[in-house]
């Protein structure tokens, strides 16, 4: 910040509090919970203003309490400016806002502009201010010299904040889709060996049958053969090869099931260390959202035999 924006911050009689407190303290303050998580609030009387900021202790979001404490300076800047100053950012900012291609700033963007339309300028002038690294706008990019000497800095440390859960969140939603078609293709494939199990026990149990018929029609043959009369011989060797090439088909059968076995068992390993490397992603999700979020969801998932 520069000078002039330090002094404007300490005017707001700054505070830095724990999760818990802050929330307490600005919870009435205008935001949506669904579109982004509060973690500054500014509030003014028309003479005084104050600047809340939530404790953020976790490394890997390092430089989040910077950008969002010089978001709130802008909050306090803005309210300062005469209404003439106002009516001439405005259209800059809307410009601006069309750079904008990070998707969670653009929710949350949105979200703003279908409200109070003073509200929705105000939330610009502190939002492009401090995550957008190209205004497209040379007069804007000197309006904003005032406050920061450096402003790409600024920008730098919410980009690297947020793209730790954007991140994520990224590969989250990449797994998910792909979790859910194995799933899916796992069932499909137990059931599917499932009934061909039940098909090869029927198919044994007409095995079994034709090997008692079988040997109870070499009796009958071996007694009329004993007689001189060799009639059933032949219908025996056709019975018997006929029995031989069923037994054949039937264990090439069994084979091929239990490659598939063999291979669904391969393919549900692999599904369950997806599942695995999901829930640990979202494990570090949560991790990262319970430092500055109040009520963070829940998004494990176990992994299911199918």
């Amino acid at each position: 910040m520069t000078p002039k924006a330090q002094q404007l911050f300490y005017q707001q009689t700054p505070r830095i509090e724990s999760k818990k407190t802050f929330h307490k303290l600005c919870r009435k303050a205008h935001h949506n919970t669904e579109k982004t998580i509060l973690l500054g609030c500014f509030t003014s009387n028309g003479y005084e203003g104050k600047i809340i900021i939530q404790s953020i202790t976790d490394p890997r979001l390092a430089g989040m309490m910077e950008m969002v404490a010089a978001h709130e300076m802008l909050h306090a800047a803005y309210q300062k400016l005469a209404p003439k100053e106002r009516s001439h950012l405005a259209p800059k900012l809307k410009r601006a806002a069309k750079q904008v291609k990070n998707k969670h700033l653009l929710a949350v963007l949105q979200e703003y502009e279908t409200g109070d339309p003073e509200l929705y300028i105000n939330e610009l002038h502190s939002h492009l201010g401090t995550s957008l690294a190209n205004l497209g706008d040379p007069e804007l990019e000197e309006y904003y010299r005032q406050y920061f000497r450096d402003r790409k800095q600024v920008v730098a440390f919410a980009e690297r904040s947020r793209s730790v859960l954007a991140d994520v969140e990224s590969q989250i939603q990449l797994l998910e889709p792909e979790l859910n078609t194995l799933e899916l293709n796992l069932k499909t494939e137990k059931d599917d060996i499932q009934r061909t199990e039940d098909n090869l026990k029927a198919s044994y149990r007409t095995l079994e049958q034709m090997k008692a018929n079988l040997a109870q029609l070499k009796q009958q043959a071996e007694a009329y053969l004993s007689q001189g009369d060799a009639s059933l011989v032949n219908a025996f060797e056709q019975e018997r090869s006929r029995f031989n090439t069923e037994v054949g088909e039937f264990n090439a059968q069994v084979q091929q099931l239990q490659k598939r076995i063999t291979q669904f068992n391969q393919n549900f390993e692999d599904y369950s260390e997806k599942v695995k490397f999901y829930n640990e992603l979202a494990a570090t999700n949560r991790s990262i959202l319970s430092t500055i979020k109040l009520d963070p969801t829940n998004e494990t998932v176990q992994p299911v035999a199918p």
